[in-house]
């Protein structure tokens, strides 16, 4: 299992400096992933407004959430390379994620309160973590 986390955590950090290097060229810096999961804690669990909550959020579902339930469901997924598992599996989060985050966030089913940027982008991004995540665990498994 520590090779499905590790391959999230990867993942993770890649879908993240993707998000930063995006903000930071001022694409898009009204739709911010880690906000949402700050607001989604406010409106679910009455956490304070910390956007320290949002990355701890976006890490512990990337890596250990989402790495996890991979590395129990790869061996039975299809696909006939971890990178295709990865993205399938991916594409499944993409899904619970715009049927329970986004509305929890206040913005609707699929994210469609802030328009149809926010589902389009949010699957790009799980389209990349999947198959970041699927490649690198399937290089552990070979290495």
């Amino acid at each position: 299992m520590g090779k499905a986390i590790f391959a999230g955590l990867v993942a993770t950090l890649v879908l993240s400096m993707l998000m930063i290097l995006r903000l930071a060229a001022g694409v898009m810096p009204w739709y911010n992933p880690v906000e949402i999961m700050n607001l989604t804690a406010q409106h679910a669990l009455g956490t304070p407004d910390s956007i320290l909550i949002g990355w701890t959020i976006h890490f512990v579902v990337g890596a250990l959430i989402w790495g996890t339930l991979f590395g129990l469901l790869e061996p039975r997924m299809p696909g006939r390379t971890p990178a295709r598992r990865g993205l399938e599996f991916a594409l499944g989060a993409w899904v619970v994620v715009m049927i329970t985050v986004f509305p929890l966030a206040g913005s609707g089913f699929f994210g469609l309160g802030f328009g149809l940027v926010a589902p389009l982008s949010t699957l790009l991004g799980h389209i990349i973590f999947g198959l970041v995540m699927g490649a690198t665990y399937g290089w552990l498994q070979r290495a």
